[in-house]
């Protein structure tokens, strides 16, 4: 599917009939009029001339009312750049396809990992002990993800109600109970009921303890009228920016919050539809950033758009990136992105996901490359971060069989396992911190242990005096898995060291 859209004539922009089978309409809201002079898609799309806004915006500085320079110079270098080759295409969209599933997803609660999330949507897979129904959301987003697509491409109507309704019905997938609270703060239940607006108030009580309030049940469908009203009128004749004009859209949907679940994903679905409908790519809300997101939220509810939109405007920055980057024919890989691939792969060659994987030289070699050395590296990086508080320090490796030789390098050592596939084995690392410095009611050192085990078909990894990983060889730690394995090691060590300096920060 091409990235830009193709633009048809003499076709109504205004159409308020309900269509249900082709999607779609007229430009985003820095595109092309429908009736563009006979230039190509590409050539209407990067000459030409988008209106700016010539009042002030109620919370959007001046300076934020034109086009940002180096967005605008992403977006025709991304458009003069097309068409992408097949394979250039088939990778960039398999990870945009993945990040977008994944992050939006996870941020709502979702805990499936990211290869996880691979393995499902490509290779219809699941790993991991994760309820059936964030499953079956997760590959329902992938659905919703593709509806958008067909609804960005599609020139022959503008997005409708209907449409909207339809998104938030493919993504929830069936009616559903979920547990809720009252405005008074009592536990209740209540029945969603995916595509139908809300029947019952559903204002959120924050972690202050305030309660923030959305549209009440009787004006939502008024609001919702007048938000498609603004954006249809937006894509069809613009007055704001890309960047302002998304953040507005995804904000007065979500002070609307029009469905009982599902508000969040089908306001990022609605910003990336009118991304793809302007030759833009999608942008991807990551869930790391998570904080900054709702923080930015946060400041629209009292009127400072500005902060959405930088937010908005970075995400989108990012993406066009790696869209240039894929069309140039070079990696957009990310830092682990190749590990959790191989670990996908390796996965996805097994015959069958329950075959027992016996010790072996290839098995420990497997784990090895695709997250035990990064576990140790890390383990031993983060808890480097606590020399500073100590008069000495010094780590303790052993290994077991006693035949074994440690060198007292944890990586290395790690590797000399990998040659004694006969035998139950295993690495311990102990961080020895001798004489905190800091104040402390009495002089205190601090042990902190780490273990990797071995036995005939199993292996199991402790952190903190806990086995926190206990698996067949058949699955491995990911990359990211050890970023968090070794960020509990750390936290845990840290803790201990508050709690005899008796630290109350």
């Amino acid at each position: 599917m091409a990235w830009y859209p193709m633009v048809k004539r003499d076709i109504s922009l205004h159409s308020e009939k309900p269509m249900h089978g082709n999607f779609g309409t007229p430009e985003s809201c820095r595109g092309f009029a429908a009736n563009t002079p006979s230039f190509s898609p590409v050539e209407a799309l990067l000459f030409s001339t988008f209106p700016v806004a010539s009042v002030s915006i109620s919370g959007f500085p001046c300076h934020m009312q034109k086009e940002i320079p180096h967005l605008d110079a992403l977006r025709h270098e991304w458009l003069a750049l097309q068409p992408l080759t097949a394979e250039n295409e088939a990778r960039l969209w398999k990870k945009l396809r993945l990040e977008w599933n994944y992050h939006s997803n996870h941020i709502e609660g979702n805990t499936l990992t990211y290869g996880e999330t691979e393995l499902l949507l490509l290779h219809d897979r699941t790993l991991g002990n994760h309820s059936h129904r964030e499953y079956l959301e997760m590959k329902a987003h992938d659905v919703g993800i593709e509806h958008v697509r067909t609804l960005a491409a599609d020139k022959d109507r503008l997005i409708s109600e209907g449409d909207i309704r339809d998104l938030n019905r493919i993504i929830l997938k069936e009616p559903f109970w979920k547990q809720a609270t009252t405005a008074d703060g009592q536990t209740t239940r209540k029945e969603i009921i995916p595509g139908e607006y809300k029947t019952t108030p559903n204002s959120v009580r924050q972690a202050t303890g305030e309660i923030m309030s959305f549209a009440s049940v009787e004006e939502t469908p008024a609001r919702m009228s007048d938000l498609v009203a603004w954006l249809r009128q937006e894509l069809t004749s613009p007055t704001l920016p890309v960047a302002a004009c998304i953040a507005k859209l995804h904000h007065d949907f979500i002070i609307i919050h029009p469905f009982e679940n599902g508000n969040g994903r089908v306001a990022r679905l609605l910003v990336n539809y009118v991304l793809m409908r302007g030759g833009w790519l999608p942008l991807i809300v990551r869930t790391e950033e998570k904080e900054d997101y709702l923080t930015a939220l946060r400041l629209a509810d009292a009127g400072e758009l500005s902060a959405l939109m930088t937010y908005l405007q970075r995400r989108l920055e990012w993406s066009m990136q790696i869209g240039i980057k894929a069309a140039k024919g070079e990696s957009i890989e990310e830092p682990s992105d190749l590990e959790k691939e191989v670990a996908i792969f390796v996965r996805n060659q097994q015959e069958n996901k329950d075959k027992v994987v016996f010790r072996s030289p290839e098995a420990l070699q497997t784990l090895f490359n695709l997250g035990l050395r990064e576990f140790v590296e890390k383990l031993c990086s983060k808890l480097s971060k606590l020399e500073p508080l100590f008069r000495s320090h010094f780590t303790e490796v052993t290994v077991k069989p006693d035949f074994l030789i440690a060198s007292g390098n944890p990586v290395k050592d790690l590797e000399l396992l990998i040659q004694a596939p006969e035998h139950d084995s295993s690495l311990t690392v102990i961080y020895d911190f001798q004489g905190y410095l800091g104040k402390a009611p009495n002089p205190f050192n601090l042990l902190a242990p780490a273990s990797i085990a071995f036995s005939k078909n199993r292996y199991a990894i402790n952190v903190a005096k806990e086995n926190v990983v206990v698996r067949a060889f058949a699955e491995p730690v990911l990359p990211d898995e050890a970023e968090t394995l070794a960020n509990k090691a750390l936290a845990h060590a840290f803790a201990e060291i508050k709690k005899l300096s008796g630290s109350t920060e």
